[in-house]
C-alpha cells in the first residue's frame, strides 16, 4: 500500500509542476513591418549582381487542348 501512495504522490507533483509551466505567459515575438518591407530576394540575386535576379517562368503556358480538338467555345463548327 505504501508503494501506491508513493506513486500517487509522485504523479500529484508532477502534475502540478507541469501545470506551472503550463500557466507560464511566454512573450511573443513578432515580425517588424521593416522585415517584412524587403520581401525574399532570390536565391544568387543581389545588389551586386543584378543579372542573377532575372525571374523565369515556373510553367510555359499551354491551352491545354489543341484547335483542332474543338473543346473550346469559341472554335468553328
Amino acid at each position: 500500500m505504501g508503494m501506491a501512495k508513493t506513486i500517487k504522490v509522485i504523479f500529484s507533483l508532477a502534475f502540478v509542476v507541469f501545470l506551472a509551466f503550463a500557466a507560464t505567459n511566454i512573450e511573443a515575438r513578432y515580425i517588424s513591418y521593416f522585415g517584412l518591407h524587403k520581401g525574399d530576394p532570390e536565391f544568387g540575386c543581389s545588389k551586386l549582381h543584378p543579372q542573377f535576379c532575372k525571374k523565369v517562368q515556373a510553367n510555359p503556358y499551354r491551352r491545354g487542348c489543341e484547335a483542332s480538338q474543338r473543346c473550346r467555345d469559341n472554335a468553328q463548327k
